[in-house]
């Protein structure tokens, strides 16, 4: 997508009403084929959905060409146009009888690829590709298009599984195949047409705590997108996350005038994906209560559930995991063992004011742990 050429203004790619038309075109073309009064009510709600949908994202579908996110992508990007040949990842079947399918929004091609991961039943597999593109592309401003094209992707994928379905001399096992592709991509863009529940995470803790690797679990779990200060603090120096600076502390990208750019980026982006109607987690230290509250007041103004994710664990078990960490050099952060203890010496634990929105984790405390934490606690109403 970085490399693909970008719809120039006086193309007609890209504008709202071309967005739209093979959205509404699926619903057109599905209604004939469908057999019974429930499963009409179900196309029905989702239309209704889709055009009320248009009409609230017509500003943002504008201003998504106008700056440059209409490209010419492949336009059929799902798991059956891929493969992997010598081990290599091969995309074919590229759309080239359709300009229109073909030079869409980047965020339209990365919804697809998700839709279909989830709806193979590879959740964890579609949140991490979510979390690794935005984290490369930095177009958190595309979780705002990001359900409205998902939807239309799972219909599009119904569709195809209806008209299959209609095609003479399918055998029993073809049929029933074909109904539960069907009801499979009907459900998920139900899914994605379900009213949001956005909430604001944090992180908090220390170097090698295991901030990031315990809130994995909650991209696929919640739905939630993740925006680390390791990565996003790069941007601002412009450059990718697996770039090494050998910044020392108080140093290079790690100045105290670096923290507070960061922060107050990390606190732009978390307001965009709320925004967007989506759950975030901020991934950083929050070593301190000033970094933190900024976050509180911003759950507060968007009216979302608001909690702070601690991680701790011995300093020895800290130290360990930094040394491996920096040994593999696959992670954005390039805290060393360092870097750790002084960010132990400047921790500050939440304040009383924090206490009843803080969930504690320990050394063993995975993804698992903190998804039933959190599941736990957004169920108690927060």
């Amino acid at each position: 997508h970085a490399r693909v050429a970008v719809a120039g203004p006086d193309t007609p790619y890209g504008e709202p009403e071309r967005v739209h038309f093979p959205v509404r075109q699926n619903f057109e073309q599905i209604a004939p084929l469908l057999e019974t009064d429930a499963e009409r009510e179900q196309l029905e709600r989702l239309r209704r959905w889709a055009e009320d949908q248009y009409v609230r994202l017509l500003p943002v579908l504008a201003a998504r060409k106008r700056e440059g996110f209409v490209r010419e992508c492949h336009g059929d990007m799902h798991l059956g146009n891929m493969a992997l040949v010598d081990g290599e990842l091969v995309i074919f079947d590229c759309i080239e009888f359709n300009d229109n399918l073909r030079w869409i929004d980047v965020i339209s091609e990365a919804a697809f690829f998700v839709m279909d991961m989830e709806a193979r039943g590879q959740p964890a597999l579609a949140a991490r590709f979510l979390d690794t593109y935005l984290a490369h592309t930095g177009d958190y401003a595309g979780t705002a298009v990001l359900r409205y094209y998902q939807a239309y992707r799972a219909m599009v994928r119904a569709k195809v599984a209806r008209i299959r379905l209609a095609q003479p001399g399918l055998d029993e096992r073809e049929a029933a195949e074909a109904r539960t592709q069907y009801a499979t991509y009907v459900g998920l863009a139900e899914r994605y047409a379900a009213p949001p529940r956005p909430a604001l995470l944090l992180t908090a803790g220390v170097a090698g705590a295991g901030k990031t690797t315990g809130s994995e679990g909650l991209l696929a779990a919640l739905g939630a997108v993740r925006v680390r200060s390791d990565v996003e603090r790069k941007r601002l120096f412009g450059l990718p996350p697996e770039a090494r600076t050998a910044s020392a502390a108080d140093q290079g990208i790690y100045t105290p005038e670096a923290h507070r750019r960061t922060y107050a980026r990390l606190l732009e982006l978390a307001d965009t994906v709320l925004a967007a109607g989506l759950p975030v987690v901020v991934d950083a230290t929050f070593l301190l209560p000033e970094h933190r509250a900024p976050f509180r007041d911003l759950a507060r103004r968007r009216g979302v559930p608001f909690a702070i994710l601690a991680f701790e664990a011995p300093e020895e078990v800290l130290a360990a995991r930094v040394r491996e960490r920096a040994a593999a050099g696959a992670d954005a952060s390039e805290a060393d063992v360092e870097i750790m203890r002084r960010q132990l010496g400047r921790w500050r634990p939440p304040a009383p004011e924090e206490a009843d929105r803080v969930l504690r984790f320990g050394p063993d405390g995975g993804p698992e742990a903190v998804v039933r934490a959190v599941h736990d606690w957004l169920g108690g109403g927060r």
